[in-house]
């Protein structure tokens, strides 16, 4: 049985040089993230009376009440009225539709130009939403917020000046900022990991001239490059990374404006966080099965093609990772010798595999170090994201060979807040944590019972299994008893008078030209709903 163990060894030689390189990807952008220069680009606007239309897209499922807050920031964006459409696209199920028909209602009576769309079949999930909202709108700019992002005034002129400046930038992208970072240990961890993203991978791709991903949010698209690219698709759980790449196949450039933050508000419960990394990860999994062939056949540079094949395959690090410990666990054992390559191959890997991450965590820190007390901090929620991070193995590597596979599933939205729990996630909360504390008890046995001295290079994985599974367990608990609160039966919400948000006194921009603008009603909200029947 000599050949099945050196069969072993191979492929765990394979899975650890897999997880050099995609660490050393990592680390060549933390480096260029100080190399490179800055990468100024040109802003113009015209006069107020010469600006575009601009139609900002609000894409809502079951987001409760967040659409007052979220509209109150649109309506203060530095804009004249009468050149700002507003699309509320609420596909909810469970009754946020109301508060939807509140808000839009109240925002009319002042005068704006918003249109609430809802669709019976939620085909496409997001991208659908969207893409249907674009069937009844001819704007040549559209901004896109989610429900959750607040941007400031002068959002618009910000990333509109670029894109008036230069004719083939196809779309914009803000950083994102965290309104809730210091909400829990949690929240930290995952503005830690975002601001690496942002900071790093984001700013370093802008330098170099690489596509820059939109991040579904806080961005601003030219009609036409939607449009040239293929429009909105729903067959990826990551519609925006999708369009992003297909533009830059379509020829058309992007930018990023670091110095642009819009505050959002990040999950607040491992099973919300965890959701949203696993629609993530398959999501570049499946643009990497889909655009690879298109990317390698394109005109672009070999180097261009080579930086954007390791930014899809970044997430096959969590399938790379549960290989490497199944494939370690017989020479942990004692039942294969490891020969020499592979203990080489293994302290070497090892060393390279932390130096990406913790270089991006680090710089996307310290490069934002614009809050009291950062230094005192940044090495604690750094280790807290490595170890929850690692926590992921199960979910994020079921996600990625899922869409190897070629499996689909439901794009599931980002939680805002805890929510109230619904029939099925009650019967998941039920086992909710339990494959991540039995995958890291059962780890931590074995290697306590087999092989004791090799437990710090397997720290990571046991206690970010075994730490997300607590809080699994956690957040299951709070969902039983925030269900057991609301078991007297709260009403859905219903239909009410028009909600009257508090906007500025004096609008900002020019006077609408009319008491009735194209897209404003005074009649009953639900009779400018819009049902389609698909996408």
């Amino acid at each position: 049985m000599a050949w099945l163990g050196s069969l072993v060894e191979a492929v765990l030689v394979l899975g650890l040089a897999v997880l050099a390189l995609l660490s050393l990807h990592l680390a060549m952008l933390t480096a260029l993230r100080w190399l490179l220069p800055e990468r100024p680009r040109p802003a113009q606007l015209p006069a107020d009376d010469a600006l575009p239309t601009v139609l900002v897209q609000l894409p809502l499922f079951n987001e409760g009440e967040l659409v007052e807050r979220a509209l109150a920031s649109i309506a203060a964006l530095d804009w004249p009225r009468e050149r700002l459409m507003i699309q509320v696209l609420d596909d909810s199920t469970d009754g946020s539709l109301a508060a939807s028909r509140r808000a839009v209602a109240g925002l009319r009576l002042r005068g704006w130009h918003v249109s609430l769309h809802h669709r019976r079949v939620r085909s496409g999930f997001k991208a659908g939403a969207l893409a249907a909202g674009l069937e009844v709108c001819d704007a040549p700019f559209i901004a896109v917020f989610d429900a959750d992002f607040m941007p400031a005034p002068d959002f618009l002129r910000r990333t509109l000046g670029l894109l008036l400046a230069d004719p083939q930038l196809g779309h914009v992208q803000a950083r994102w900022l965290h309104a809730n970072r210091d909400a829990s240990l949690l929240t930290r961890a995952q503005a830690r990991l975002l601001d690496g993203h942002f900071r790093v991978e984001q700013s370093v791709r802008h330098k170099l001239g690489l596509p820059v991903p939109f991040n579904g949010t806080c961005g601003v698209w030219r009609r036409a490059t939607i449009d040239g690219a293929g429009g909105w698709s729903g067959d990826t759980l990551t519609e925006d990374l999708d369009l992003s790449l297909r533009a830059r196949l379509a020829g058309w450039d992007s930018a990023y404006l670091e110095d642009l933050g819009v505050p959002g508000e990040l999950p607040v419960s491992a099973r919300a966080w965890r959701a949203q990394q696993f629609r993530w990860t398959k999501g570049f999994v499946q643009c990497l099965r889909k655009l690879a062939p298109q990317v390698r056949a394109s005109q672009l540079p070999t180097w261009q093609k080579l930086l954007i094949g390791l930014q899809l395959a970044q997430p096959l690090s969590f399938l790379a990772g549960i290989l490497c410990l199944l494939t370690a666990l017989p020479f942990i054992a004692g039942k294969i010798e490891p020969g020499p390559v592979l203990t080489g191959v293994a302290l070497t890997t090892t060393t390279i595999g932390l130096l990406g991450p913790l270089g991006l965590l680090f710089t996307g820190g310290f490069v934002g170090r614009d809050r009291p007390g950062y230094a005192r901090t940044l090495l604690r929620d750094a280790a807290v994201a490595l170890v929850l991070t690692s926590g992921l193995l199960l979910s994020n590597a079921r996600a990625a060979l899922e869409a190897l596979l070629g499996i689909s599933s439901p794009f599931v939205r980002t939680p805002k807040g805890r929510g109230r729990p619904g029939a099925e996630q009650r019967l998941r909360s039920v086992m909710a944590g339990v494959p991540e504390l039995a995958a890291g008890g059962g780890l931590l046995l074995f290697v306590l019972v087999e092989q004791p001295l090799v437990l710090p290079a397997l720290t990571l994985a046991i206690g970010g299994l075994i730490g997300l599974g607590l809080l699994l367990r956690r957040d299951a608990s709070a969902a039983r008893v925030a269900f057991a609160a609301a078991a007297g039966g709260a009403e859905p919400m219903a239909d009410a008078k028009p909600v009257i948000l508090a906007l500025p006194s004096q609008p900002i921009g020019r006077p609408p030209q009319s008491d009735q603008p194209a897209w404003a009603s005074v009649e009953p909200p639900q009779l400018a709903l819009r049902s389609d029947s698909g996408a």
